[in-house]
């Protein structure tokens, strides 16, 4: 993207808030959903992380801090064969859908219908701060998520076993997973232990699976840790794997993920953010995106530019 269409992306987003703030919630209504999804294998960009006090990626701690840039890259992975959702935001998915919206003007495809949307709820533990595991919900609920018509919530369970604040949080998601259970809204639970090692994982997620009234719609989102197989044999519900902050170089990444998808049937795909946006080696976003969609499709993906 040129500085020149950057700044006329940019300009189209602001007059849009000035003149017409609930076009995003009028588009997003409006989209194509994608039925079925939950029996397929999924990839998932995830881009939930500004929210959260989080910048960096790649190396470069200010990375995410353009947020022309971050737009752009974000729509280029989502218009790969391959991707099949977006985690984000309230605040990123209303600028998403004015971006597309402002790209089918421009004789470009829709990159958001018929892609699971998943909102992002508990941003609230701000990185680096003292309340930092005391994760409290706010960004989407469960009834904003259904007016938009969103697919599912994703909530984050970080737990230091000598932390009080962490059973709060546990708190807020118990009552946030049974909120989107109730109205039918499929729930991503990203359980992250202190330290994060295969044995405290394998506790974490058996309370991960245990959490809430029920685990209708349950998905589980696991950092691909060494003896995965463990891990993921502590559910039975469908997981989806996490990049985590530092992937590596796009090769082991690639290598990481095929590792962690014979760990057994029920993991289902990949929910992954800077390790695509922001290449760690330099590779392009969407050529990272082809080949993670391959390695979970097991199908060449080919780059669309």
């Amino acid at each position: 993207m040129t500085v020149l269409e950057k700044e006329e992306l940019l300009s189209t987003i602001l007059h849009q808030k000035l003149r017409d703030p609930g076009r995003p919630r009028r588009l997003a209504t409006q989209r194509i959903r994608r039925k079925g999804w939950q029996a397929e294998k999924l990839v998932i960009l995830a881009c939930d992380h500004p929210a959260r006090r989080e910048t960096g990626g790649g190396g470069n701690p200010w990375a995410m801090a353009d947020r022309g840039e971050l737009l752009f890259r974000i729509a280029t992975v989502l218009s790969q064969p391959g991707i099949d959702g977006l985690l984000a935001t309230p605040d990123l998915f209303d600028e998403l859908f004015l971006v597309n919206e402002w790209l089918k003007e421009n004789g470009q495809a829709d990159f958001l219908d018929g892609k699971v949307l998943i909102g992002s709820m508990n941003r609230g533990g701000l990185a680096g701060t003292s309340f930092e595991l005391d994760d409290f919900v706010t960004a989407y609920t469960a009834e904003e998520m259904e007016k938009m018509g969103l697919d599912g919530g994703k909530l984050l369970l970080r737990l230091h076993p000598e932390d009080r604040d962490c059973a709060r949080t546990l708190a807020y998601c118990y009552e946030a997973l049974n909120d989107l259970a109730d109205r039918g809204l499929p729930q991503f639970l990203e359980p992250l232990s202190i330290p994060r090692n295969a044995d405290e994982m394998v506790r974490l997620t058996g309370v991960a699976t245990g959490l809430g009234r029920t685990t209708e719609g349950r998905w589980l989102k696991l950092p691909m840790t060494a003896e995965f197989d463990r891990v993921a044999r502590a559910t039975t519900c469908p997981i989806v794997l996490l990049g985590g902050g530092k992937p590596g170089a796009t090769d082991e990444l690639v290598e990481d993920v095929k590792r962690c998808l014979n760990a057994g049937p029920h993991v289902r795909g990949l929910m992954i953010g800077r390790g695509v946006l922001f290449p760690e080696d330099g590779e392009k976003p969407a050529t990272v995106a082809a080949r993670l969609a391959e390695a979970v499709h097991e199908k060449t993906s080919k780059e669309v530019v």
